[in-house]
């Protein structure tokens, strides 16, 4: 559970983050580099920490079958894609059916690069605890000679 709390914690920073920096481009691109509401700090920092909560869907007491992770994987993505879009709905962050699709995108985009910062983070943390792992099985095998 505690990995868990981590990784929410973890994932409220990389949401939150992400949203600043789309949110910024947005303003910069198409809104003229207008000023940005002073609501909009809140609403990204609840919109990370609505984004991050789903994230306890992944913890386990046992290791899941991968049919369960990608069950889960599934349901989280569309946890955070509505609650996000509900708070478009809500902050009024779109205002047309095209913007709404842009956001659901983007919102992908987000989605899949916290994915794969975290299969990439995880895959590193993986050879280097199999590598130690080795060099301590090697470190046995001479000490029983």
């Amino acid at each position: 559970m505690k990995d868990t709390v981590k990784l929410v914690i973890t994932h409220f920073f990389i949401i939150s983050t992400g949203v600043f920096f789309i949110m910024s481009l947005s303003n910069l691109l198409f809104d003229g580099n207008g000023p940005l509401s002073p609501e909009l700090p809140w609403q990204v920092f609840l919109t990370g920490i609505l984004g991050a909560l789903p994230t306890f869907l992944f913890y386990f007491k046992n290791e899941p079958t991968k049919k369960q992770f990608k069950v889960r994987t599934v349901i989280h993505f569309i946890l955070i894609e509505s609650v996000v879009m509900t708070e478009g709905a809500l902050f009024e962050w779109y205002g047309s059916l095209v913007d709404a699709l842009v956001l659901f995108v983007v919102i992908l985009a987000v989605y899949l690069f916290v994915w794969a910062y975290s299969y990439f983070m995880n895959i590193h943390l993986a050879r280097d605890i199999n590598a130690a792992l080795k060099r301590f099985n090697e470190d046995d095998g001479d000490e029983e000679m």
